[in-house]
């Protein structure tokens, strides 16, 4: 088995369990994230390698994070992940790929995204639950970020702050690589 047939086993594993927690049908589970019954069955059988967005409305719907699919090991107080041993959630055309780095748990979920794209590469990212806010730092090359109708070029050491419960999306629109890391902070329950 491959390391991302392995991730789509343990993702539809922990999808059925959630839902048969709160004894859900899969019409039940459909209806709230607005993801297809269809997609649900092929995801539950460990046979769909879905989308963040996907993934993400499956976790508001289940009243989970998207870590709390994806994350393939136990939490422990220290946890070392190597450069690119975070789950692939998004590979790009060209080469370009996003990882996730790392996770905090606790009131306010925060998520840490590598990504790498290769100049003509971007990836439009969906609305997070109403209160998400992302954190965007530019390690090398230059970005530009789009959130509703604007856009911001970033280049290298630039950082900025967007709402993330709307329309996002990163583009690689130079003439070289761009890496950057991204930061998704999800409110607390209380807070949405």
């Amino acid at each position: 088995m491959t390391e991302n047939q392995d991730i789509a086993a343990l993702i539809g594993q922990r999808v059925r369990s959630l839902r048969n927690k709160r004894a859900w049908t899969l019409d039940d589970l459909a209806n709230r994230s607005g993801v297809s019954r269809r997609t649900l069955v092929t995801i539950e059988q460990g046979q769909a390698n879905p989308s963040i967005a996907v993934l993400s409305s499956i976790g508001d719907a289940l009243g989970v994070s998207f870590v709390a699919l994806v994350e393939t090991e136990p939490r422990e107080q220290i946890r070392v992940i190597r450069a690119g041993e975070g789950p692939r959630i998004w590979q790009g055309n060209d080469g370009g790929s996003a990882h996730l780095a790392g996770s905090l748990p606790g009131a306010n979920v925060a998520e840490l995204w590598e990504f790498r794209m290769a100049p003509g590469e971007g990836y439009l990212g969906q609305p997070h639950p109403g209160g998400t806010r992302e954190l965007v730092h530019v390690a090398s090359g230059e970005l530009t970020l789009s959130v509703l109708d604007q856009e911001y070029v970033l280049t290298e050491g630039d950082a900025a702050t967007h709402p993330a419960d709307v329309p996002h999306g990163y583009r690689n629109d130079g003439d070289g690589p761009v890496v950057f890391s991204n930061l998704v902070q999800y409110p607390s329950p209380q807070d949405t």
